[in-house]
């Protein structure tokens, strides 16, 4: 995929259905999507590619690992993240609480596009912070704002799983890019 701009047959498939569920035509309520798909799949090239197409309007990337990232370097009380025990991370998570998902949830949604689709990709971390994204992000995706989380998962019957974490998801669509 790294210089071919030409989709595969699943991202082809996947974007399809992407056009139908957050179009430009798909606001008021709330639009709220995600896609999933194995590591690999190419789900951040079709994420990027989104960007260019014009069904989907304006449109802005986010790349929600690299916030999680930042924020956590730039306040000194969060920088002995990185010294914990991969062990017990977790537990030494727990101590940060609703502090942290509070502060990853607000310097996201400040990006947000006023209208328009926001794409956010690389959202593993936030389950790791003990956060489920579609609760989190769910009341920001409302009136003219359309938001598609990208995650690496699968789906099993239902159920979303990404990782050792199930997606709550209620009914927000899934499309799931296929290898």
């Amino acid at each position: 995929m790294p210089g071919n701009n030409t989709p595969t047959p699943a991202q082809s498939k996947a974007i399809d259905q992407l056009k139908g569920l957050i179009n430009t035509g798909n606001t008021g309520g709330r639009t709220l999507c995600c896609l999933v798909g194995r590591q690999g799949s190419g789900k951040t090239w079709l994420a990027k590619r989104i960007a260019d197409a014009s069904d989907f309007g304006s449109t802005r990337y986010i790349a929600v690992n690299n916030i999680i990232l930042e924020l956590i370097d730039e306040a000194p009380l969060l920088k002995e993240i990185y010294e914990f025990n991969p062990d017990t991370l977790n537990n030494d998570l727990k101590r940060f609480g609703s502090r942290l998902r509070q502060a990853v949830h607000d310097r996201v949604a400040e990006q947000f596009q006023p209208e328009g689709l926001t794409v956010l990709d690389h959202m593993e971390l936030v389950f790791a912070l003990g956060m489920d994204p579609v609760t989190t992000w769910y009341n920001d995706a409302v009136g003219n704002k359309r938001i598609l989380m990208v995650l690496t998962g699968r789906m099993a019957g239902q159920m979303c799983r990404c990782g050792e974490h199930t997606l709550t998801r209620g009914d927000q669509p899934i499309v799931e890019l296929e290898a």
